[in-house]
């Protein structure tokens, strides 16, 4: 502040003595002191008016000046920070440049929207793979410009799906993975990747696998009839009998997984139409269900609540496989006699809802997200429970996402587990008012 002072020192004395000066000339001292303190405000007022011009022009540093006075403490200060800003705004550009320079290197096409959905920046790959320019499309709506039915659901809700896969705008031949993440004030990153290879190479596995499994299945029919034959022969000795029922077993388990892998084949084959599909009575399926599971069934530990008259439109057996995959992994992996509960229900949505829910050991969070690969079994401390084909929750969700449903996975570890599967209100064929009915395990065995 003594600075400022000591700066303007000198204009101060020199109206100081053109006061004093006019005041003897004059011989009137108000008139002395009118005229210099004017003169003196004047000069002020003519230095604030150039600095506000300079400002006005953006403070260019090419255009900055000297100033003698306290201005000149001013023009130091703002000249500082402007050279500052300009530093700072140099390597922040440098930065975005080579950002920018990355991003768009990436094969992935990577696209930002605002909170309303409109575009704000794209790269190169998502001119081609997404049919989205990165100077002529910046500001308008993606939803314009893809209009894919999957694709505008998953962006309105990107949270309840991990990814999605559709085809490419630009090519019907390219399949893109898109994963849309929120970020800040709802705004949206978006990534799309071409997996068009590793869908065709899975398409081949799949294939191989299928063919595998069906020529596996004629010999395994043959070799499992031999073996139920030889149960007959009493010059067995107990050796032979006890290497019989082994053999017997992994040919059971053997054609367990040949069936699995036949019917994982077939849930992955093609994507069901929304009214492609047969009329399934629920309570029909049930019965054939609960008749198909491998368990004793006087504990009586299931209960079954299944509205009246309640059809759906899919297929048979993959409905079947749904609901006997998630009802035999209950049973396997929950102690005995502990209750299970196998509901169907109707939503506020018109959405179908099948669900089993049990009190078991529970699954570890980490875990959760690792269920739905194929061959992956849970950890289950050496157990013989652990000796599933891995397959099973992977037929699930396959034969689920077939049919526009989606599966959910709730546990808590010493808890238990909710394993339900949602169908669209599409597949639901309502024909009369529906009731609540609970129905006893023994009642679907035979």
């Amino acid at each position: 502040m003594g600075k400022l002072w000591s700066s303007e020192f000198p204009a101060i004395l020199t109206t100081l003595f053109v006061m004093v000066l006019l005041g003897i000339i004059l011989n009137n001292w108000f008139l002395a002191a009118f005229i210099a303190l004017s003169s003196f405000i004047g000069w002020i007022y003519f230095r604030m008016i150039k600095l506000e011009k300079w400002l006005a022009r953006g403070a260019k540093t090419s255009e900055v000046y000297d100033d003698n006075g306290f201005m000149g403490y001013i023009i130091s200060h703002l000249y500082k920070q402007k050279k500052t800003h300009i530093r700072r705004k140099k390597r922040t550009k440098e930065i975005l440049r080579r950002l920018n320079q990355n991003i768009s290197a990436l094969p992935d096409a990577t696209v930002l929207l605002n909170d309303s959905l409109e575009i704000e920046w794209a790269n190169e790959p998502a001119h081609y793979l997404l049919g989205i320019h990165r100077r002529y499309d910046i500001g308008l709506r993606i939803s314009s410009l893809i209009r894919h039915p999957a694709f505008l659901s998953y962006l309105i809700s990107p949270d309840k799906k991990k990814r999605l896969e559709i085809e490419s705008p630009v090519d019907g031949k390219i399949t893109l993975q898109i994963k849309i993440v929120r970020f800040g004030r709802d705004q949206r990153l978006l990534t799309a990747r071409n997996i068009s290879d590793a869908k065709q190479l899975q398409e081949s596995l799949k294939n191989f696998v299928a063919n595998a499994s069906h020529e596996l299945k004629t010999p395994l029919t043959v070799i499992a009839g031999h073996l139920e034959m030889l149960e007959n022969e009493k010059a067995l000795s107990k050796t032979g009998k006890k290497s019989l029922k082994v053999a017997q077993k992994q040919s059971k388990r053997m054609q367990t997984l040949i069936q699995d892998l036949l019917l994982l084949s077939q849930v992955e084959s093609y994507q069901l139409q929304t009214t492609e599909g047969n009329d399934l009575y629920i309570p029909e399926i049930m019965a054939n269900v609960m008749s198909a599971v491998d368990r004793d069934c006087e504990d009586e530990n299931i209960t079954c609540t299944i509205p009246d008259n309640l059809f759906l439109l899919g297929i048979k057996n993959e409905i079947e496989g749904i609901c006997i995959n998630l009802i035999d992994n209950a049973l396997k992996y929950s102690p005995e006699k502990t209750p299970i509960e196998v509901l169907w229900n109707i939503n506020s949505e018109g959405e179908c809802i099948f669900s089993v829910k049990d009190k078991g050991p529970g699954i570890a969070e980490e875990e959760i997200e690792h269920l739905t690969e194929r061959y992956y079994r849970g950890q289950q401390d050496g157990t013989e429970q652990t000796l599933g084909s891995g397959l099973g929750l992977a037929i699930v969700q396959h034969a689920a996402i077939k049919h526009g449903g989606v599966l959910n996975i709730r546990s808590q570890l010493n808890k238990g587990s909710t394993f339900s599967v949602t169908f669209p209100s599409y597949r639901v064929i309502k024909n009369k008012p529906q009731k609540n009915n609970v129905v006893k395990l023994q009642n679907y065995s035979n």
